[in-house]
């Protein structure tokens, strides 16, 4: 990669080759293996194509950005305060799961734990990491923040591959496009994509282990989405308000 090359376009280019990976994940799960998309069984196919996707997400961040310039910089701690309704919701959730009584050891719990990690890292590594510093280096800072949200959001298209139905998959495209400005916006303030990748990680993880153990989360769920739409909507203006762009390098092979 040459310093004179569009790091939006590079960044854009390497999104879509990750959404490429993940399609031929879905595309194994739901017609090779016959697992359908929401079965915590589909993590026994799945976490080998994470695996692959957290070495595409390394590889595209250490050749387009020089020292990890893309999200790993030291945490600041006084935004941490816009992740604590988040924090305490996922207490609230774990409460939960826990509370079922039918939580125990098992290799599937396991691979569910390490899947979603992998997940967590992966996607916010390549999507406010990758694609949104990339594209700072490019546009105004909410510019920015839309165009990694909708990759992100366009990630989730492929989960009809896994036999998600259309109308399921058009209210995933909406609710992830929200997910991802929400995730955008907190990456920005606080500096890092450490906190976010940790939150992540622990959301994908207790909605697959409540599947698994038959949780029952009541409206927990739904207030993660509004608490998450509204505090990205306060979050947006404070962000473009202080022009936050940390991250921004420029394209070079390291």
């Amino acid at each position: 990669m040459t310093e004179g090359r569009s790091t939006l376009r590079a960044a854009v280019l390497a999104a879509v080759g990750y959404i490429a990976i993940m399609a031929a994940g879905m595309f194994t799960t739901g017609h090779v293996f016959g697992i359908t998309y929401g079965d915590p069984a589909m993590v026994n196919v799945l976490v080998f194509f994470e695996v692959i996707l957290c070495l595409y997400a390394i590889l595209v961040a250490r050749r387009l950005f020089k020292h990890w310039d893309c999200g790993f910089r030291p945490i600041d701690w006084s935004g941490m305060v816009w992740l604590i309704p988040n924090f305490v919701l996922m207490a609230a959730l774990f409460v939960a799961l826990f509370r079922t009584g039918t939580v125990e050891f098992s290799n599937l719990a396991l691979l569910i734990v390490v899947t979603t990690i992998l997940v967590g890292f992966s996607e916010e590594l390549m999507f406010r990491g990758v694609a949104l510093r990339g594209a700072l280096n490019e546009v105004s800072t909410g510019k920015a923040i839309v165009i990694s949200s909708v990759l992100f959001s366009l990630l989730h298209s492929v989960n009809v591959l896994a036999g998600v139905p259309l109308d399921g998959m058009v209210q995933q495209l909406g609710l992830t496009f929200v997910f991802g400005l929400a995730m955008a916006c907190y990456a920005l303030r606080v500096n890092s994509l450490i906190p976010v990748i940790v939150f992540h990680a622990l959301w994908d993880m207790v909605q697959f282990l409540g599947g698994l153990y038959g949780a029952d989360f009541g409206p927990l769920i739904m207030i993660g989405i509004v608490v998450n739409a509204v505090v990205a909507a306060a979050l947006w203006w404070v962000v473009l308000r202080k022009r936050v762009g940390m991250g921004r390098s420029v394209v070079g092979a390291a």
